[in-house]
């Protein structure tokens, strides 16, 4: 994997150092960043699973990746945790409306981070990437619930 930094533009790159050095010291609620010394646009994070979720008690291990046209165009948002959601593809992609039609420049990663963390506690089952994990919820929560506390408990 390469990095992105020399791609980006000097401003961005402060940018993005002062809003990852900025999350790192004052991270939202049950969010941690790691940031890489070595490589700014690659952010890496652990979102604690929300209370009253069948994510309680995991903590998933996920990544944004800054591609050369950021802040213009969104990060791409995966996890590296195994996960069972309508909204998280086989491969850990992350299908999310703010990283995509909604965003803005100024949204910036701790929003990106606080929705991602949002979809864990209100999954949306119509722009769905794991078909299954979306029928269940419509159609059985509970089985849905036990199939994601499974996977959080393993992972």
């Amino acid at each position: 994997q390469t990095s992105n930094a020399e791609n980006l533009p000097p401003q961005t790159l402060r940018l993005l150092c002062r809003e990852v050095s900025l999350l790192s010291a004052d991270p939202p609620d049950g969010i941690k960043v790691f940031p890489n010394d070595e490589d700014v646009t690659d952010v890496q994070v652990a979102i604690e699973g929300p209370e009253g979720t069948p994510y309680a008690g995991g903590l998933f291990r996920m990544k944004l990746v800054l591609g050369k046209d950021f802040p213009a165009a969104p990060p791409k948002g995966f996890f590296l945790t195994k996960i069972f959601h309508p909204n998280v593809g086989p491969s850990g992609e992350i299908c999310v409306n703010v990283l995509k039609r909604d965003w803005r420049a100024e949204l910036g990663l701790r929003h990106v981070l606080l929705t991602i963390k949002c979809l864990l506690i209100q999954p949306n089952p119509e722009s769905a990437l794991n078909e299954e994990a979306a029928r269940l919820l419509l159609e059985d929560f509970e089985r849905f619930a036990a199939r994601a506390r499974l996977l959080t408990d393993i992972h």
